[in-house]
């Protein structure tokens, strides 16, 4: 028998989700046997229902003692290069540099970094958290830089998640340059897209087409150079590579951005694409306080 007390970082989400989460490397099919054997109980309960939803300090019992809890296995860095732009008691918003992976199983990645960060300041011991990961709740692209926002517990990574997955809460607005031949002005691109796993690559398309999702930014001007042009987009949908298959749709591809066939200027890992302005809207609950704040890094 494995014994679990609920803790802050694990309530407010149902009996199936935590197991799920603790019992990570356990097939669901056992989870779910667990459920019509009664293998599962609550407070000394029995419980058949995998939809109960946990309270603190509730204790949950599983009568399976042959599967492995899993526990959050992160690399520790030794040499820490994290650069901070905003932390309170909830998030941590981080300035990440390009060619850095979010995760990664093999090379150091942005979690990785993240993590031991926490660790080191006593704010995050996987040994000590049931179901809890410290987390990022959007991605950027191996080959993009800016701003990221990690949750620093569960309170604000359900609200943060909800927020992003609703594209209304939080505004994301990028830097980008490009080649000046093709621009024609400010514009708002409203289309389809969709991404290609074995090319490893998003198409844009203006008309829908099957499988499709929508996708939608807005361009804008921000600095004219001699060869080239600065230009603000500004996330309404958030899709996979959207930006970059958007502008290599419109003949405006980032500079750097082979793939996307951009003009390759130097040998650096990076495309000239920054996340570089966060918009938090009218957040609610335990977040209320980051309404209408705005997390900018300098042009």
């Amino acid at each position: 028998m494995t014994k679990f007390e609920i803790q802050k970082n694990d309530q407010n989400q149902t009996i199936f989700k935590f197991l799920k989460k603790t019992f990570s490397s356990t097939p669901l099919s056992v989870i779910h046997k667990w459920f019509r054997k009664s293998d599962i109980k609550i407070n000394g309960k029995k419980i058949k229902d995998p939809q109960i939803i946990l309270k603190l300090n509730d204790l949950v019992e599983v009568y399976d003692s042959n599967k492995p809890i899993v526990r959050d296995n992160f690399k520790m860095v030794e040499n820490l290069d994290l650069e901070i732009v905003y932390e309170d008691e909830n998030i941590l918003i981080i300035n990440k540099e390009a060619n850095v992976e979010m995760h990664s199983p093999i090379n150091e990645s942005l979690d990785d970094m993240v993590k031991t960060y926490c660790f080191n300041q006593g704010i995050y011991d996987p040994q000590k958290e049931n179901s809890f990961v410290v987390s990022h709740v959007h991605r950027l692209d191996k080959l993009t830089s800016g701003l990221v926002i990690y949750a620093k517990n569960k309170m604000s990574l359900d609200i943060l998640l909800k927020a992003f997955k609703d594209h209304e809460l939080i505004d994301k607005y990028y830097l980008i340059k490009v080649r000046k031949q093709h621009w024609t002005g400010d514009f708002e691109a409203k289309g389809w897209i969709d991404y290609d796993p074995k090319m490893q690559k998003s198409f844009y398309s203006e008309t829908e087409k099957d499988f499709y999702k929508t996708a939608e930014t807005r361009f804008r001007l921000i600095e004219t150079n001699e060869d080239s042009l600065l230009i603000e987009g500004h996330l309404i949908t958030g899709r996979k590579h959207q930006i970059r298959a958007t502008l290599e749709y419109y003949n405006l591809p980032i500079i750097n951005d082979f793939r996307y066939g951009g003009e390759k200027i130097n040998n650096e890992k990076m495309i000239y694409l920054r996340a570089y302005k966060i918009v938090f809207g009218k957040l609610p609950n335990e977040l209320e306080y980051l309404s209408d704040k705005v997390i900018e890094l300098n042009i």
